[in-house]
C-alpha cells in the first residue's frame, strides 16, 4: 500500500482515469448521436418508414420497371445492362447499411437512369410504353427531390457541425467516431 501513499503517483493515477472517463463518456456520447442520426435515415423522423432508405428501395423498383421496358425494344444494349447492375448493386448496399456505400449506388443509378431513358428517347416505343417510360422516370427523379429533403440530411448537418467543434473534435480526432454523410 505505500505504491498509493505516493502523491506523484496517485495524481497521476487520478489524471489517467479522468482522462479515460473523458474519452470513453465522449466516444459514447458521439456514437449515441450518430446512431441516432442513422436511425432517420433507416426508419424516417418518427420510426415511421418514411424515410431515405424507402425512397431508395423506390427509386431501385423504378429502374427495374424501366429496364424491363426497354428490354422489349432494344434487348440487352449497353444502357439497359448498366441500369440493371446498378440497380442489382443498390439493393446490395442496402443489406451494408453502409450509408457512404448506398450514397455512391445511388448516384450510379441515377447516372444510368437517365442513360437508359434518353437512349429510349430514339425508340419507336407505343403509346403505353412511352407514357409509362415517362412515368417511371417522373417517380425516380421525384423520389431522388425526396431524399433531398428528408429531414436527414439536417440532422446529419448537425451531428456534422457538433463533430468538428470542441471538445467533439478533439475525442473524434482519437476514436473511431465517424462523419454522418449528407446524401444530395
Amino acid at each position: 500500500m505505500k505504491l498509493l501513499e505516493n502523491k506523484v503517483l496517485s495524481i497521476l493515477i487520478m489524471i489517467i482515469l479522468i482522462a479515460g472517463g473523458f474519452w470513453l463518456g465522449g466516444y459514447k456520447s458521439l456514437s449515441g448521436l450518430y446512431n441516432d442520426v442513422e436511425k432517420v435515415f433507416f426508419t424516417g423522423e418518427d420510426g415511421d418508414g418514411i424515410c431515405i432508405e424507402n425512397d431508395l428501395s423506390e427509386r431501385a423498383a423504378c429502374a427495374v420497371n424501366l429496364v424491363t421496358v426497354a428490354r422489349k425494344y432494344v434487348g440487352e444494349s449497353v444502357e439497359v445492362k448498366e441500369l440493371s447492375d446498378a440497380s442489382s448493386a443498390l439493393s446490395s448496399a442496402s443489406g451494408s447499411r453502409d450509408i457512404a456505400l448506398l450514397l455512391s449506388a445511388d448516384n450510379s443509378l441515377e447516372t444510368a437512369m437517365t442513360a437508359l431513358y434518353r437512349s429510349l428517347e430514339d425508340s419507336s416505343l407505343s403509346e403505353k410504353d412511352e407514357a409509362y417510360r415517362q412515368r417511371l422516370y417522373a417517380d425516380f427523379s421525384s423520389r431522388g427531390d425526396t431524399i433531398s429533403h428528408d429531414p436527414y440530411n439536417v440532422y446529419a448537418q448537425d451531428y456534422n457541425t457538433t463533430l468538428s467543434k470542441f471538445p467533439a473534435s478533439l475525442i473524434a480526432a482519437v476514436t473511431p467516431v465517424k462523419a454522418a454523410v449528407i446524401f444530395y
